[in-house]
């Protein structure tokens, strides 16, 4: 699977993504790129539009769509998520070993809907800034909640791994499984400046993350700056 995502990733170009000489200044172009993307565009909203509610924390987004011929409604709070009425707080996630739930501003967030296949079942990502410095813009909160329509206790909320990653970058893998990237940086010989990043993919199974046998090697164009790259294919 592997040289196959590299091989699509050499033989598309995206408009401000990715260059000719296949160098990429974005990691949604990079995920989007893979063959087997379970995500398309988020869930338009209305720009500037955001309310506030009694006895509520901070302010709530509303978002409006159908999945598979339902009404989905969304709203958006700083620390949970409600779907048609159900309501799933972040702090109650499945959470990815060594990542930690932090509240999201709503305007910042983006959600993501995927309909049902007759490989898996439907499937909402919601992924958002928080509060941070330094080298906080290489992290996003995402959120993945399996089954959003199922009654009561039967859907499956997972807080994924942050570093360089998005919703889009979760896959259908070949025989039908969800899959995320656990992203780490690569050192140079010395061991002293991040030159890349190691994209592994888990799944979720049993309750617990499982990774598959699936890495992609990305190369920085220069030590540090992890915002333009390259693949590199290293099997």
């Amino acid at each position: 699977m592997k040289s196959a995502l590299v091989l699509a990733m050499a033989l598309v170009a995206f408009a401000g993504g990715v260059h000719a000489a296949g160098t990429c200044e974005s990691y949604d172009a990079f995920y989007a790129a893979q063959p087997s993307a379970v995500f398309g565009d988020p869930i338009k909203s209305k720009p500037g539009i955001a309310y506030s509610y009694p006895g509520e924390k901070g302010i709530h987004t509303e978002l409006r769509a159908t999945m598979g011929g339902k009404a989905v409604r969304v709203a958006l709070a700083e620390d949970h998520i409600t779907v048609n009425g159900r309501t799933y707080r972040y702090s109650r996630a499945v959470t990815f070993p060594g990542e930690h739930p932090s509240d999201i501003y709503p305007p910042t967030a983006d959600v993501f809907l995927a309909s049902r296949t007759n490989a898996h079942p439907a499937v909402l990502c919601m992924q958002g800034g928080s509060d941070g410095s330094g080298e906080s813009d290489r992290y996003t909160q995402i959120y993945l909640l399996i089954n959003p329509l199922a009654p009561k206790g039967k859907a499956t909320f997972l807080h994924l791994p942050s570093l360089l990653s998005s919703c889009r970058a979760v896959l259908e893998t070949k025989d039908g499984k969800l899959a995320f990237p656990r992203n780490s940086y690569l050192f140079d010989d010395a061991q002293e400046s991040r030159v890349g990043l190691l994209v592994s993919y888990y799944t979720f199974d049993d309750r617990r993350f499982t990774p598959i046998l699936n890495e992609i090697r990305l190369r920085f164009s220069q030590p540090e700056i992890p915002f333009r790259f390259s693949i590199q294919d290293k099997d």
